[in-house]
């Protein structure tokens, strides 16, 4: 008598059965998935870009986002530019060009000079990188759910690439167009069944490619992390050509072009010597271990692993270590866990030249990795530098929830709980005003700019249009007084003291400021410094007032001008151990 084989037995093989037969046509399925066809693609994709703005207007209207030192020197180059000025670098930052502060010096001849310009420059960028993910989408597997997705996830973004896209912080908004449009110029290069390219398309794609690379390549090198694989996929693309002679003058297009793109940098290179863009594009600005090169890279990938990808999904603000959603917070690494894991299988699966695709997508996530893990970069977590993940993990997650051998329902259900989750981070974030969503990560920085105003007010009617502050003061006084009141920011803004010249990001203020008959002295937040000035001044036998407005302790009235360099060994920076 034969033995009866157990039911759970029977019902496990036919799941995964199932389950096999569903990842063999997931690439094949029909595109009425969660999506509805009654609205073109188009028509979604652009919902979605308008939906982004709305979300971008509303954290601007509540005032969420503070106006700080990094793009309040944006605001004054673009407004130099427009008085003549032709700057190549981010004042200070010669890894970073100036294609943002012309983009918003453009905003200021239409709009006027004001941090709303600013802000929406980004917005303009940021809409475009929503687009151009879609198209990405559906380049990279002609569906539209995957398209739609994809974009409605980047309209609805977790707090770090909300704060860093709206935010100017000299490039970033640029890098991610660029970033989009490079890997949308490769994956045009694709030949058909015969093994041919036009050459009309060859040329106008290779010319767009090289140029895109060389622009990206002067005005923020983050870039590079998506740049450099598509080119690298176009030239592989030309090479699987039948006419193999084609790829030798696109590579010559795409150089000359490249060097067109980038000619700002090359430029000043040649003027002044490349050395410093060079170390500087690899971290040399923000390079301060010393510790041997294993123990350095080790740190790098903690940072990676433990808190900047806690920041692109948006477990916690960039800014500090604190959980967002806690109640979704599990839910959120299962999804991700899950998608990711998903993928891979769903990789394996996939026809060649979908496959192929995806490995320029992938490729980029890698080559950002390695450059966090492997240069200096790899010191900032606060998640600044993983915002190109953005695009290639939305990418991911919408191929891989089309995909799921499960419901439409419960697809749409896992894109919700993710878009939620983003929202629900970002209203946590802005609620906790100050610091709002704020690019600054160190809790001394975290400046009150509402009383700005009357700092400027206080200052003219004191006549205390010169003096000096830290750094994150005194730029965006410049800005907000049009610089009619000009601070140079030569005093420390760690309560240790230290201090660091890469602070004076424009030195003509500092000239203008030893030169003038009075000074004043404004600190924020930090309690040994004012020691050390009324040290200072005692010793020097000067007299002085003080006033307190909001954030800021004003000393003023000084009955002769004091300058730093008179009060070196009170501003000694103070030791680890004391």
């Amino acid at each position: 008598m034969k033995k009866k084989r157990p039911a759970v037995c029977f019902q496990g093989k036919v799941f995964i059965l199932r389950y096999n037969n569903l990842m063999n046509n997931s690439t094949r399925s029909t595109e009425k998935n969660i999506i509805s066809d009654n609205i073109p693609v188009w028509g979604w994709v652009l919902l979605m870009a308008m939906l982004g703005i709305l979300w971008k207007i509303i954290w601007l209207a509540n005032q969420a986002f503070p106006f700080n030192s990094d793009e309040a020197i944006t605001g004054l180059m673009a407004r130099h530019i427009l008085q003549g000025e032709r700057p190549v670098f981010f004042y200070g930052q010669a890894y970073m060009g100036s294609l943002d502060a012309f983009l918003v010096a453009g905003l200021f001849r239409l709009l006027g000079d004001s941090i709303l310009s600013i802000r929406i420059l980004q917005m303009i960028l940021y809409t475009c990188t929503i687009i151009s993910t879609a198209a990405l989408g559906w380049k990279l597997t002609h569906r539209r759910d995957v398209t739609v997705i994809s974009s409605f996830l980047m309209a609805i973004p977790v707090v770090n690439v909300t704060l860093y896209t709206t935010v100017s912080l000299g490039g970033y908004g640029e890098a991610l167009v660029l970033s989009n449009a490079a890997c949308l110029c490769a994956l045009s290069m694709d030949v058909d069944k015969k093994g041919e390219m036009p050459i009309h398309r060859l040329i106008i794609l290779s010319i767009l490619l090289g140029l895109i690379t060389g622009l990206g390549f002067w005005s923020f090198g983050l870039s590079l992390v998506a740049t450099v694989p598509a080119c690298l996929y176009g030239f592989l693309t030309i090479l699987k050509a039948r006419k193999k002679n084609n790829w030798i003058f696109s590579i010559a297009l795409i150089i000359i072009f490249f060097f067109i793109g980038s000619f700002p940098w090359w430029q000043a290179g040649f003027q002044s010597g490349s050395s410093l863009q060079i170390s500087e594009m690899f971290g040399s600005a923000v390079s301060i271990e010393k510790d041997p090169w294993i123990v350095r890279t080790g740190n790098h990938l903690f940072n990676f692993l433990f808190l900047g990808l806690p920041a692109i999904f948006g477990l916690r603000p960039p800014w500090e270590i604190r959980w967002l959603g806690l109640p979704l917070l599990p839910f959120i690494l299962v999804i991700w866990g899950g998608a990711f894991w998903f993928f891979g299988k769903l990789l394996k699966t996939m026809e060649a030249g979908e496959r192929q695709k995806w490995y320029l997508i992938l490729a980029s996530v890698g080559f950002l990795a390695a450059g966090f893990i492997f240069t200096a970069f790899g010191l900032d977590p606060s998640g600044r530098y993983f915002l190109p993940l953005a695009v290639p993990f939305s990418l991911i997650f919408a191929r891989t929830v089309v995909s799921l051998p499960v419901k439409k329902t419960i697809q749409f259900a896992l894109v919700a709980i993710l878009v939620v989750y983003a929202g629900v981070g970002t209203i946590q974030s802005a609620l906790k005003n100050p610091p709002g969503i704020t690019t600054q990560f160190d809790s001394v920085t975290w400046i009150n700019h509402q009383y700005d105003e009357k700092l400027i007010e206080f200052l003219k009617d004191k006549g205390e249009v010169f003096g000096y502050s830290n750094y994150w003061v005194t730029y965006p006084l410049a800005y907000k007084s049009r610089e009619e009141i000009l601070y140079s920011p030569s005093l420390p803004y760690h309560n240790d003291l230290r201090y660091t010249s890469r602070d004076n990001r424009l030195p003509e203020y500092t000239r203008q400021v030893e030169r003038a008959s009075r000074t004043a002295y404004i600190t924020t937040f930090n309690p040994p410094l004012d020691m050390a000035l009324k040290t200072g001044f005692s010793r020097l036998g000067v007299n002085w007032r003080e006033e307190t407005i909001g954030d800021y302790h004003i000393y003023f009235d000084l009955s002769r001008p004091v300058h730093p360099s008179e009060l070196i060994g009170e501003l000694t920076p103070i030791p680890p151990s004391q």
